[in-house]
């Protein structure tokens, strides 16, 4: 059985409040320790669902559907998932790590191309850190869309690889995420 949980886009749903009303409607909808959840959006429906996750009954199973380029090449990987304050940005949250990440190119397909274009910046971040070669690839504006699938494996591979080193941001090395 499949219980549908919204939130309006947004930054703004990135907070306590709307974390308390979707783990209300989880346990409304009877779900329990064995149940999982699934973030099928962007950044902030990945780390909201990520974060609640992390609390729901102490931990439950989180799949991550990314569907914008920098979900698919950053936020979706490394487990960090978090929430706003007043007084800043992700400054309450929980490392937990997604049991999937099921990252489909094709859901790029109708982003407008302004949403498109900046998660470029993502990929542009990751090649300067580890892999400039990457930036032959994003170099032809008019091809980019058909190395979608090279680009996003890529980024998440240079992703991966940096959480790896530094998976609760302990050594300093995961700080390498934060350039530019």
């Amino acid at each position: 059985e499949v219980n549908l949980v919204t939130v309006p886009a947004g930054e703004a749903s990135k907070s306590m409040e709307r974390v308390t009303e979707v783990c209300r409607a989880m346990l409304q909808a009877g779900l329990d320790r064995k149940s999982f959840l699934v973030a099928l959006g962007g950044g902030v429906v990945g780390d909201l669902a990520g974060f609640a996750a992390a609390i729901f009954q102490r931990g439950i199973p989180c799949v991550q559907i990314p569907t914008t380029i920098v979900s698919q090449v950053d936020r979706s990987v490394g487990g960090k998932t978090g929430v706003n304050t007043p007084e800043g940005k992700n400054l309450l949250g929980a490392f937990h790590q997604p049991r999937l990440v099921l990252a489909d190119v094709a859901t790029l397909a109708s982003l407008p191309d302004r949403e498109f274009n900046e998660g470029f910046a993502e990929i542009i971040k990751h090649a300067a850190i580890r892999d400039t070669g990457l930036l032959t690839l994003v170099e032809g504006r008019d091809t980019i869309r058909d190395h979608l699938i090279e680009l996003v494996a890529k980024n998440v591979a240079i992703k991966a690889a940096v959480v790896e080193e530094d998976e609760r941001e302990t050594t300093g090395t995961r700080a390498l995420l934060n350039f530019g």
